[in-house]
């Protein structure tokens, strides 16, 4: 297969983020305007990874009918851990997406600094690459420190969510960005520690828990958050040894506008918290990726940015990784 980034866009604000994207994942970018003349390359040398813009239900069907006629939905030649579709918005106004079997990459098109955000992104597509897209490393600029804190008690997370909301303040971060950062870690920890673990038929065991429960972190509970700021981005995951995560649940989540009430309801999707739609809407993007019945690795991204109104409305991109 081609070492090649194909993106299938007419506009030039794609076009030029995915040229900033396949420079920093070592691909060949190759452009094509229309479904019709991405699917010939497909079915012919094909592709690395495929960006497609599907700003309306419309031209996402041009593209899946293109498939269909040609290589198919199956083929080794197209798949849902390298498609990534670009849009223009929120993910509940898209749901042919969310329902399509290709469904896994998703960019808003708000790029900003087109150059730092086709950068991390670059780096994300790299590692998506590979045999597996885990560590966090991989994701941020080279020689980036990175901090692991491995937890023996579900009580000592509070503690690791304030360490990080006092990193990002000594980084410069406003407070009130470090506060919204520190929720979000608080959010993928408590998924990892209380909504990834299942039994061996792969059903909830702490579903109903209450979440201030102390938890012995022990073997498969076992639960590990790493933290990094490259000077752009910061770049804090989670992980659980169960490999958990529903993807189409997850889409769902993610995907939903919640009401308080709606909130409140229990989690009883394993490894996928409500919280996790507020995370994306604060500004902040995710990847997911998941070795089933081995481990799940959530990684959360946030822009440092020089005022709220810029960290609110910054680039985006929810990722995922699924390996069977």
């Amino acid at each position: 297969m081609s070492k090649t980034l194909l993106l299938i866009s007419s506009k030039h604000e794609d076009w030029t983020f995915a040229q900033e994207v396949s420079m920093h994942a070592g691909l060949t970018l190759q452009t094509v305007n229309t479904a019709a003349e991405g699917i010939e390359i497909l079915s012919g040398e094909g592709a690395s990874a495929v960006m497609v813009d599907a700003s309306t239900d419309e031209q996402y069907h041009q593209f899946e009918n293109a498939i269909q006629d040609s290589i198919g939905l199956f083929s080794e030649k197209i798949n849902a851990n390298t498609t990534h579709f670009i849009t223009s918005e929120e993910l509940e106004r898209v749901p042919y997406l969310i329902q399509s079997p290709l469904f896994g990459n998703y960019i808003i098109r708000n790029y900003g600094d087109i150059k730092d955000a086709g950068a991390l992104y670059g780096r994300i597509l790299y590692a998506s690459l590979t045999e597996k897209a885990f560590g966090l490393k991989s994701f941020l600029k080279e020689d980036t420190k990175i901090q692991t804190v491995k937890f023996r008690l579900s009580t000592q997370k509070q503690d690791a969510v304030e360490a990080v909301k006092n990193f990002l303040i000594a980084a410069k971060f406003q407070t009130r960005m470090a506060t919204i950062i520190a929720t979000a870690v608080d959010e993928i920890l408590m998924n990892a520690m209380y909504d990834a673990p299942v039994d061996d038929l792969g059903k909830p065991t702490l579903s109903t828990t209450p979440r201030s429960a102390k938890i012995e972190l022990q073997g498969k509970h076992q639960t590990e958050m790493a933290i990094g700021f490259d000077g752009k981005f910061v770049g804090i995951s989670a992980t659980d040894l169960f490999g958990s995560l529903d993807k189409a649940k997850l889409l769902s989540f993610v995907a939903k506008i919640y009401t308080d009430e709606e909130y409140k309801v229990k989690m009883a999707t394993a490894g996928a918290g409500l919280g996790l739609a507020t995370v994306f809407r604060s500004g902040g993007s995710l990847f997911f990726v998941s070795e089933s019945r081995v481990k799940t690795e959530v990684t959360v991204f946030f822009m440092k940015t020089a005022n709220f109104r810029d960290f609110k409305d910054q680039f985006r991109f929810l990722t995922t990784q699924f390996y069977f």
